[in-house]
């Protein structure tokens, strides 16, 4: 699957599709759907601006330094560019609430908004430069994510890492306004940033947000480097040892979903927003659980619960089984498909709060995450990456049966959260951090995005 000579490389391709692709050329569908992709990930970063991890990595960065040039959310304070980048980009994921994209197994935007937010609050660009460079960037990283076929988690590596930061360098190098030769520089150099492996969640760790930081970081280095001319490799992607290749499970890759029909169809437009603080793969679990509560099932009642779902969705959130179904830490309850069901239907909710503090401690939901079974469903699994459909089989103590199935959850494209929804998801994240008046404000000010003349104003609403 090597390039001929004839053929340009993908970098070069992808070069001259960003540097081309102006803001009146972006669909209008574009523009809209991404300012609400753009208030939820601040509703994301802002809402763990507290959490112990955050904390830490503020700490360690601040002692560095860095010149006060670019915001870091809900902490009242600047500082460089990378370092902005890193701390947004690892707020917002703190939670795994952040949106994410189903065919790039994926979260996209909390790995490009933090780079172009913070590069472009120091150039002082304008909405409309900030946006376009936000769609730029995600298309470009949704489409590698695509190529490899929903497969690259087997291989060991998380997506969000790998591809997020050709992403970010992508969309800061169109800040920049790089020529087609240091964009292809830029997206070559961010090779040499793209990282993160799936065992990032492992015991329970809390170094899979780090995976979101990093590439938003990476991505404003490859594209300063290039701005100057430091050369990167145009091979980075399809050459013999490209990326491509090198992250695939089994060499089963697609180049074609990289380019084919790119800049006719948009690939961020099928992008997700989550309504559930847990692991995508658990979603539709969740949906369904949440369905059996209306249809009037009680924990107390439940003898059994089947799930049927794919193979990813039980290797990634079944074991080891002890752990999700007695999970330690808030990470453990984000990746555990047990979990994610028995507090469904206990709390007939699923925010950030049920996954995580006393939530854990929860002996009713503990109690019912020890009676989720879960089976390999082959209909399911041949619908992955299109669709992680899951089923839902609760059998009660008096021998009743209840059932729910869903192939799209709510958030999904097919069933998408509306504009209120996600307005009220924003709310509920910031409430205990930004009053009501610089809330609304903020929401607002997003809403119009494309009219602002300097992002540093929201900028200076979120800090």
């Amino acid at each position: 699957m090597e390039q001929t000579k004839q053929e340009k490389r993908l970098a070069e391709v992808l070069a001259e599709f960003l540097v081309n692709k102006t803001f009146n050329d972006l669909p209008q569908e574009t523009v809209d759907t991404v300012k609400r992709y753009v208030l939820d990930v601040i509703g994301c970063t802002i809402s763990a601006s507290k959490e112990q991890q955050v904390t830490i990595v503020t700490e360690v960065l601040s002692a560095e330094g860095g010149n006060p040039r670019s915001s870091v959310f809900a902490h009242g304070f600047k500082t460089s560019m990378m370092n902005a980048a890193f701390l947004n980009g690892t707020m917002g994921h703190a939670f795994d609430f952040d949106d994410d994209h189903r065919e790039g197994t994926m979260h996209p935007s909390v790995a490009v908004f933090p780079a172009v937010f913070a590069l472009g609050e120091k150039l002082e660009v304008s909405g409309k430069e900030f946006l376009r460079s936000f769609i730029l960037g995600l298309e470009v990283m949704i489409r590698l994510g695509e190529s490899f076929l929903g497969k690259s988690y087997y291989q060991g590596f998380h997506p969000t890492g790998t591809c997020g930061v050709f992403g970010a360098a992508a969309g800061c190098a169109t800040l920049l306004g790089l020529d087609e030769l240091r964009t292809k520089y830029a997206l070559g150099l961010a090779g040499s940033f793209a990282a993160g492996t799936m065992e990032c969640t492992g015991e329970g760790a809390w170094q899979k947000p780090l995976q979101a930081g990093h590439p938003a970081m990476g991505g404003i280095l490859a594209a300063s480097l290039a701005e100057k001319s430091f050369i990167g490799a145009g091979t980075v992607f399809d050459g013999p040892g490209g990326l491509i290749r090198a992250f695939s499970f089994k060499d089963q890759y697609d180049y074609g979903r990289i380019t084919d029909t790119l800049g006719k169809k948009w690939e961020m437009l099928d992008t997700s927003i989550k309504v559930h603080a847990c692991c995508r793969f658990a979603g539709p679990v969740a949906d369904c659980a949440l369905d059996i509560y209306q249809q009037g099932v009680r924990a107390k009642d439940v003898k059994k619960i089947l799930a049927k779902v794919g193979d990813f969705t039980v290797k990634n959130l079944c074991y080891p089984e002890e752990r999700k179904r007695k999970p330690i830490t808030h990470v453990d309850a984000q990746f555990s498909l047990p979990w994610a069901v028995a507090v469904a239907i206990c709390k007939n909710k699923t925010g950030i709060y049920e996954f995580r503090g006393d939530a854990l401690h929860d002996q009713d939901v503990l109690a019912l995450a020890e009676k989720v079974t879960w089976e390999l469903d082959p209909e399911a699994e041949a619908m992955y990456p299109k669709a992680y459909p899951a089923t839902l089989i609760a059998e009660l103590n008096d021998g009743r049966k209840f059932t729910a199935h869903v192939d799209y959850p709510k958030g999904d494209p097919e069933n998408p959260a509306t504009y209120e929804e996600i307005l009220e998801k924003f709310h509920s994240l910031t409430e205990k951090f930004v009053d009501k008046g610089k809330r609304q404000k903020i929401s607002e000010t997003v809403q119009h995005l494309e009219d602002l003349s300097n992002l540093a104003e929201l900028a200076d609403l979120v800090r």
